[in-house]
């Protein structure tokens, strides 16, 4: 099975992306759309923020039902902190988009995006999701990824095939997402489709399983989004049989794959991003104290304005590690730094940095850190902080 950073058509699915005149920039495309020919199997993974925007607070309570017919995402606009103006703006956007579909009101899940406290118009909205349904595809959905972009610089999109139930089963999927990057989950709104029959509940534990390894394991700055949303549909029209326990572990495989492609190009489009570091701590006493230690690597601004300066600087790293709260014994560990051992045995190995920080100068490198005190495990997905990105925040609504 191999996964492919390309859009693919996935029967009994439709796709748009339009320009509406919801972002400032004249003609960028802000308004997607996701439709199933009829309603299909449908399952979410959502923000925990405390602070939830007006389209998570429906599409989470929708999405209980196991099914969906429609996804309308919007960028420019996050409708967040916009109280019950927000609420009302959201449902009428929706009620907007069944009837230019043809579908339930209920069956629409509103997905958005963009700076959180403003309203969008809801007449330009109207008029856009009128032009997206005219124009629905089954090859669109290259567009809907552009149009669900906002600090992004390209669109992200994956796809897979794999044989199972005695069918072909396709599975495509769609991300945006750049800043504010972090579990649980990002600044990420992030979409699969899938031709797949598969009954809800087992949607929901095969998606769960997939943000797990992959929405779940990467940081941008550390920052949790208050519109994260991750919408997996399965419209059947493959036709499979019932899968088995094997072909059903397979498929579950492929869907990981597809949002572990996705999440990876989250993080490589990161807002002013020039590395993409992967934070591997292994050795640990248990598996959450090796994902406790490589989150708090992996989001600390010393640490990742260090790789931006290829600045092999064992000091930032074993700071953070020892902040994590989790179990380390210095005179233990080994330290890996683009491959280079930095540090061992609580010996620093000064005669190896600059090798190490030549070799931080490739776009992607790993830092690895063996505890030597059990079997835990975990890696986080991670980028530097550059001066672009910088500019990008202090400017994000000015």
């Amino acid at each position: 099975m191999k996964v492919t950073e390309e859009p693919r058509a996935v029967r009994g699915f439709r796709f748009a992306g339009v320009s509406a005149g919801l972002k400032t920039k004249a003609d960028a495309l802000d308004l997607g759309l996701i439709v199933a020919e009829r309603p299909a199997a449908a399952a979410g993974v959502f923000t925990t923020n405390r602070v939830k925007a007006a389209p998570v607070v429906i599409a989470s309570e929708r999405i209980r039902s196991g099914r969906l017919q429609a996804v309308a995402a919007n960028s420019g606009s996050a409708n967040c902190f916009t109280g019950a103006a927000g609420m009302k703006l959201a449902q009428e956007s929706c009620a907007a988009v069944a009837e230019m579909v043809g579908c339930a009101e209920a069956a629409v899940a509103p997905c958005s995006t963009g700076v959180i406290g403003h309203l969008y118009d809801l007449e330009k909205f109207r008029i856009g999701a009128k032009a997206a349904a005219a124009g629905l595809a089954a090859d669109g959905l290259g567009d809907f990824a552009r149009a669900i972009m906002t600090t992004d610089t390209r669109p992200k999109v994956a796809s897979a095939v794999i044989r199972a139930g005695g069918a072909e089963l396709t599975i495509a999927g769609a991300a945006k997402g750049a800043g504010m990057i972090a579990p649980r989950m990002a600044t990420l709104l992030a979409f699969i489709v899938t031709d797949a029959a598969v009954a809800p509940g087992a949607l929901r534990t095969m998606l769960k399983g997939a943000a797990a390894g992959s929405f779940n394991a990467i940081t941008i700055d550390g920052d949790m989004s208050t519109n994260d949303t991750l919408i997996a549909m399965a419209s059947g029209a493959a036709g499979n049989r019932p899968l088995s326990t094997r072909e059903a572990g397979a498929f579950a495989a492929a869907m990981s794959a597809v949002a572990e492609s996705l999440a990876r190009q989250l993080v490589h489009d990161g807002e002013g991003a020039s590395k993409l570091v992967t934070i591997a701590v292994r050795g640990a006493r248990s598996d959450a104290d090796a994902e406790r230690m490589a989150r708090q690597i992996a989001n600390s601004p010393l640490v990742k304005t260090a790789f931006f300066g290829c600045d092999p600087n064992v000091g930032r790293l074993l700071m953070a590690a020892g902040a994590s709260g989790a179990a380390i014994e210095p005179e233990r560990l080994r330290l890996k730094v683009a491959g280079v051992t930095v540090a061992e045995r609580g010996r620093l190995a000064v005669e190896v940095l600059e090798e190490a920080g030549r070799r931080m100068a490739e776009r992607e490198f790993s830092v690895e850190l063996d505890l030597r005190l059990g079997r835990g495990k975990a890696a986080i997905l991670t980028s530097d902080f550059s001066y672009e990105y910088v500019r990008i925040n202090a400017e994000y609504t000015t």
